[in-house]
């Protein structure tokens, strides 16, 4: 069965229109359905693999700007939060990296004088 082709709405790309000033184009998070473990779960790993401990992550639940993180918050509570956080912590663990940068070789030639480093050597034959 097709549809009827009067409720089709041409698809433009955002890129494409122009911008009106009754759209902003702002990002709103809103709250859906579902399991509110799971979602600690992805978070928590997912913060954790960039390198975020518990202190780090519980500011971020803390923060009322990142809207799932504290509904998480307000779910648990601070205790239970934590406590969630740790043991999920020890399991998955948090990845830690270091990044040296090494100074660049100087572009300066030093001579070597063999003719003086076989004679030192000729001395102690």
């Amino acid at each position: 069965m097709e549809p009827a082709s009067d409720n089709f709405v041409l698809k433009v790309h955002p890129a494409t229109r122009p911008v009106e000033p009754e759209d902003p184009m702002n990002l709103y998070a809103v709250e859906v359905p579902g399991d509110p473990e799971l979602m600690f779960r992805l978070l928590v790993e997912e913060y954790a693999r960039m390198g975020w401990g518990l202190d780090e992550l519980v500011g971020l639940f803390r923060d009322p700007f990142y809207v799932a993180a504290h509904g998480l918050w307000l779910h648990y509570g601070e205790e239970d939060l934590k406590r969630r956080l740790n043991g999920l912590l020890k399991r998955v663990g948090v990845v830690r990296t270091k990044t040296t940068t090494s100074v660049p070789p100087s572009e300066r030639l030093v001579q070597i004088d063999l003719s003086t480093a076989t004679k030192g050597n000729a001395d102690h034959d």
